[in-house]
């Protein structure tokens, strides 16, 4: 008798196929998690970013705050902010930014790396960008080395040349900052066309800081002059912190003066002075623009028994002027005849 063939017995899957199975998914499954976690939160500060581009005055703040709540992944994006046209839009990146990086303490890892990330890409900031920049400074220099430090210097020395005048103001005030150590910089803005920038010049550069001085007394003097009285105010003060005393201050708004009969004067003055040396002032005299000063002071120098001798005979020599050599030559003579 044959025997019937013994029914097919089921397939048993293998346990360690199904652990190596799990063991390839789990961390697909976790790597893919984590991209969308990662994605959600860049497409929640791109998002954050469009809508305080787009919103009002009353809630771009709002966005800003969303923006400073994402943390340090949201600073690429605020810093981007920077680079639009719109001061508002630059105003508020400003301030989302000072609430996150100005939260982490000056030894944090993030501020340092912030720092860094902030002088590289501001040259492509925009003119009202870089205003707000400017105002982030201070925390950007707290956690700065010498090398972000030297960057920031450069970035103040752009700003003061700007064709912006909110910018070249702000960066009369960022050129102050011991980090930056920039007041040459500012030298140049005394004779800047905008008032508002004259005003934070002479105000910074007015009184002696540290025992030196960006501008001299003379250069200083010529501010006297300036057309706005808030100017010539400022001007005024910085030279008595200066410990120049009124008369003097009197005297040198004339040595100053534009006007060539204002500085004849002087001269007037300085014949009746008994307090002061003469000398000093006459020989900055014979080096005026205007011939009849010149002529003057050699006249004056004689009178006042100023030692001037020496520089009565080189301008008999070398005087431009032939009417002026000709009168230093007869006040020279007559000098030495003493």
């Amino acid at each position: 008798m044959s025997q019937n063939p013994a029914p097919p017995q089921p397939v048993v899957p293998r346990r360690g196929f199904a652990r190596r199975a799990v063991r390839w998914l789990l961390p697909l499954l976790v790597v893919g998690a984590a991209a969308g976690v990662w994605q959600r939160e860049r497409l929640w500060i791109w998002y954050c970013a469009e809508r305080l581009e787009r919103a009002g005055d009353d809630g771009r703040a709002a966005w800003g705050d969303h923006l400073a709540a994402a943390g340090e992944p949201a600073v690429p994006t605020l810093l981007g902010l920077l680079r639009h046209d719109d001061p508002n839009v630059c105003g508020a990146a400003k301030g989302a930014l000072e609430k996150l990086a100005g939260g982490w303490a000056n030894d944090d890892p993030r501020r340092a790396a912030f720092a860094v990330r902030f002088v590289e890409v501001e040259p492509r900031f925009s003119t009202p960008g870089r205003a707000a920049a400017l105002e982030l400074l201070p925390i950007v220099l707290a956690a700065a080395d010498a090398d972000v430090a030297q960057k920031a210097k450069g970035m103040v020395a752009t700003a003061a040349k700007s064709e912006s005048v909110d910018v070249r103001v702000q960066a009369v005030a960022a050129a102050l900052r011991p980090e930056v150590d920039g007041l040459e910089m500012v030298v140049p803005l005394i004779a800047d066309p905008a008032v508002e920038v004259r005003r934070a010049a002479v105000l910074a550069l007015g009184p002696a800081r540290d025992g030196r001085q960006a501008l001299a007394d003379d250069d200083l003097l010529r501010c006297l002059h300036d057309p706005d009285d808030e100017v010539r105010q400022l001007c005024e003060m910085g030279l008595r912190s200066r410990g120049r005393s009124p008369r003097e201050i009197r005297l040198g708004r004339r040595y100053t003066a534009p006007d060539p009969a204002e500085r004849q004067k002087l001269l007037i003055d300085l014949a009746d002075e008994d307090e002061l040396d003469v000398t000093v002032w006459l020989d900055r005299l014979t080096a005026d623009a205007d011939p009849a000063v010149r002529a003057g002071a050699a006249r004056l120098a004689v009178e006042r028994h100023a030692d001037l001798r020496e520089r009565l005979e080189q301008m008999s020599r070398t005087d431009p002027d032939g009417t002026v050599r000709r009168i230093a030559s007869y006040y020279s003579r007559k000098m030495a005849t003493r």
